[in-house]
């Protein structure tokens, strides 16, 4: 019998059964015991989808990480999830719908312990705050810029220009900390491509997949985006999720995304979008 009808059962028998007068307080023990149930079938519910297991995904539309074409999840991370789950990973579901910094806010939301988010970069600033499933991908930020004799050098003369950023990015706090404050901030890496091209501001900074393909994407030759020096360390790319996360789900994706690197097939797909 499945859980949703023995909840079924429970609460047609509660509510048709009618203690004796006086018997351990009549109506008042009715309602107690009534609230008790109705707790247990909550309980059961919210169990039944932890171990059915399916994990809803906030994506950023990060191409070529994540994003939509043609009305379908895509990219590097939803491909990688999609096959873990013949790795033994839950099914996922995918929302690329929800604004950057909405999504960070609704995992912590309580009923929301089985959503998680790609493509999240594992830094200081959110270290404590998320639980780290599954590495997907390392990247390397930079500075970019066009139609430029030359590219930026140092940070320190990107500290005088106009600077490209998606909003809520990763990379904000690490740009700040180099002095660079002038940041443009857009909604998805394709506008900042377009406002690049279009001069309106002087540089763009991003990863090096999400950065040359949207500069493909615009129609325009990666030869002439001019790649200036490295942000950073490289930056490991995670599939994150709330620090109430069931873990057994956690391992399920962990131990599927680590099987699908020693056999070779996450690398496989990376190489696919490169």
């Amino acid at each position: 019998m499945s859980i949703a009808l023995r909840a079924s059962s429970l609460v047609e028998f509660v509510g048709s059964w009618e203690p004796k007068s006086g018997l351990y307080g009549g109506n008042a023990m009715k309602a107690k015991i009534v609230a008790v149930f109705y707790a247990c079938i909550i309980n059961m519910m919210t169990l039944s989808n932890v171990f059915a297991g399916e994990v809803l995904v906030y994506g950023l539309n990060a191409m070529p990480f994540c994003g939509v074409v043609d009305g379908k999840p895509v990219g590097i991370a939803v491909e990688i999830l999609n096959e873990a789950t013949n790795y033994g990973a839950p099914v996922f579901v995918f929302d690329m719908n929800v604004p950057w910094t909405r999504a960070q806010m609704q995992l912590q939301q309580p009923g929301n312990e089985m959503h998680a988010i790609i493509p999240f970069s594992r830094t200081t600033q959110r270290e404590e705050n998320f639980k780290w499933i599954g590495e997907l991908i390392r990247t390397q930020y930079h500075i970019y810029s066009y139609g430029r004799p030359e590219p930026i050098k140092t940070m320190e003369e990107a500290q005088q220009l106009a600077v490209g950023v998606v909003r809520a990015h990763a990379i904000i706090p690490i740009l700040e900390r180099a002095g660079i404050t002038n940041l443009d901030m857009a909604h998805d890496a394709e506008i900042n491509a377009l406002k690049l091209q279009a001069g309106r501001f002087d540089t763009i900074a991003d990863s090096d997949f999400i950065a040359l393909y949207n500069w493909k994407k615009i129609g325009q030759d990666t030869r002439e985006l001019l790649v200036g020096p490295a942000i950073g360390e490289y930056t490991r790319v995670y599939i994150a999720a709330s620090l109430n996360f069931p873990d057994e789900i956690a391992k399920r994706i962990a131990d599927a995304l680590e099987k699908m690197h020693s056999d070779g097939k996450m690398q496989e797909i990376i190489n696919r979008w490169r």
